[in-house]
């Protein structure tokens, strides 16, 4: 008896071991999850602030320019040559947290984005050519969306894409339904811009221009594409959307060793009725996997935020 009680014992521990790995891995992927979320947050809000506290141009923050002190004065702000634009247009910048981690921030104005809602049928083609779905696939997914979106104006046409293909079109596309129509050139990221021309050369000449001239005319002119950017009704856009989409990249390798990048994204919307409200993020989650884009920028290293 005493052997058999000492055996069912040992039993007992024995399968117990797997279920206390499971409960101690759970625990600590959810002490880096929290991890995760405080980085994400310190970088959400230091942005913040800096769209509260430097004036915004055409196509971002200029950082260091002129701007409104706290008794509505006017602070003319650093040297032109001093000043530096931080531009919705989803390119990355670097951002130091403390001393143990760094992140990637991207900041994407949704005017700059195609409105699925109202592109036509050769934008809508050319934006998954230009994400890299072609042949039958291609034909498939733009009946789909284009099916949908006779049928009522609240679809949905990510149910037509998974995995890297929807995440791909999510970054180029605007989440939400606009009332007013257009596309703001400006702040239209290298995937919309590749959509537009269809030529890898001219989507760099455009992303090299825009950092030296803000000239929308001189754009449409040089790299309009069978009319394409004519057609879309870009025109009725003058400014940037208060809307811009935030994305946060943090490296955490001890949530997991197959994916190396934990993406946290969110919406902060500009409430122009009650400014103390403002860029109150909206929407946010944390997923993992890498960055997806149809078509990348074209500086390897991240440039470094500005910090106050």
């Amino acid at each position: 008896m005493a052997a058999l009680a000492v055996a069912l014992l040992a039993l007992g521990l024995v399968m117990s071991l797997p279920a206390s790995d499971r409960l101690g891995q759970e625990l600590r992927h959810a002490r880096a999850q929290l991890h995760v979320e405080r980085v994400a947050l310190s970088a959400q809000s230091r942005v913040v602030f800096l769209m509260l506290t430097e004036p915004v141009g055409q196509n971002g923050l200029e950082f260091g320019g002129p701007r409104l002190a706290l008794d509505g004065s006017l602070v003319s702000g650093e040297l032109p040559s001093m000043r530096r634009t931080i531009l919705f247009d989803g390119r990355p910048y670097k951002m130091k947290i403390d001393s143990t981690n760094e992140v990637i921030v991207r900041l994407q104005d949704e005017g700059g984005l195609i409105n699925l809602h109202q592109a036509s049928t050769t934008i809508l083609s050319d934006l998954i050519s230009a994400c890299g779905i072609t042949g039958p696939r291609a034909q498939n997914i733009a009946a789909g969306i284009l099916a949908d979106r006779s049928r009522t104006s609240d679809f949905d046409w990510r149910k037509h894409v998974r995995g890297d293909e929807r995440r791909k079109l999510e970054a180029a596309t605007a989440w939400r339904h606009r009332e007013k129509p257009g596309l703001y050139l400006p702040t239209a990221p290298p995937s919309v811009l590749l959509a537009l021309t269809g030529s890898e050369r001219r989507t760099r000449q455009i992303l090299e221009l825009r950092e030296r001239d803000q000239d929308i005319s001189k754009m449409v002119l040089l790299y309009n594409k069978n009319g394409n950017i004519i057609q879309y009704p870009y025109r009725q856009m003058g400014s940037i959307t208060a809307h811009i989409r935030m994305s946060v990249q943090i490296s955490h390798d001890r949530l997991t060793n197959t994916l190396p990048v934990y993406l946290y994204q969110s919406t902060l919307e500009l409430d122009r009725d009650d400014p103390a409200l403002s860029f109150i993020a909206k929407g946010p989650i944390v997923d993992a996997g890498y960055q997806s884009e149809c078509f990348p920028f074209l500086e390897e290293a991240a440039q470094p935020l500005p910090e106050r």
